[in-house]
């Protein structure tokens, strides 16, 4: 893909000599005004349903981890249930409701459906049920509010699963394309993924410039990967070693 981003819009044949390559494709994408605005669009969609769905996800584990509660086992396996629902059964239903509501080709209507889901919440659960009640029910005998525990205590262990979550949720968010092609119905509320697919058309194919925006996108990920490569690792391996 990176040697193909290299080669002119007439490249018709793969050679990895560096003689043939070139640099206008990237010359084009970044003096096209639409690709940052894609980018930005991405970063922030990406971004805001990553943070949202790490709280609200850590919010809903915690509850359904350590809190008391009439229906709780029978909440949490319909919520589990869920997940074998396939995005397409749910997706018709979503969108009217998002229609109806005014957030089609809007930031809300691109965030605001994502912001939860149940892998996140069975994968916080299970790591918040390892820690121990006495931990717990000591802050609540210094009088410490359930709130309190869940910023000052809950909060702190939890880091490296809300890292493993963080990671899968913005790559699944950056990676999207469907939804953000329903929702986003102007040029300018685009994502990178939807602004990659409509740049070709049935009759004018820019496969070098296609493969520069693809190789530019992978940028994002590559650097998330490296920033939390421990906290990823450590959490994947969390409970599969012994002491």
């Amino acid at each position: 893909m990176v040697v193909v981003s290299l080669k002119s819009t007439t490249f018709l044949e793969f050679s990895l000599s560096p003689a043939t390559w070139t640099l206008q494709n990237y010359r084009e994408v970044f003096n096209d005004p639409l690709v940052p605005r894609y980018v930005a669009n991405s970063l922030l969609v990406g971004g805001a349903v990553t943070a949202l769905t790490v709280l609200v996800d850590l919010l809903a584990a915690y509850a359904f981890a350590k809190l008391r509660f009439p229906g709780r086992e029978l909440s949490f396996g319909l919520l589990l249930a869920t997940l074998m629902l396939p995005f397409s059964a749910t997706l018709v239903p979503v969108y009217l409701i998002a229609a109806r509501l005014g957030m089609v080709d809007s930031y809300a209507g691109l965030i605001i459906p994502s912001l939860a889901g149940p892998f996140g919440v069975f994968l916080l659960r299970q790591f918040i049920r390892g820690i121990p009640d006495s931990l717990l029910e000591s802050a609540r005998i210094d009088g410490a509010s359930e709130l309190r525990i869940f910023g000052s205590v809950v909060l702190p262990l939890c880091l490296q699963p809300m890292a493993v979550l963080a990671i899968f949720t913005f790559v699944a968010s950056w990676n999207s394309f469907l939804w953000p092609l329903l929702m986003a119905q102007s040029a300018e509320m685009r994502t990178l993924t939807v602004g990659i697919a409509t740049t070709n058309t049935q009759f004018t194919q820019n496969i070098g410039g296609t493969t520069a925006v693809a190789v530019l996108s992978l940028l994002p990920m590559a650097i998330l990967f490296v920033a939390f490569q421990r906290y990823f690792v450590r959490g994947v391996l969390a409970g599969a070693l012994k002491a």
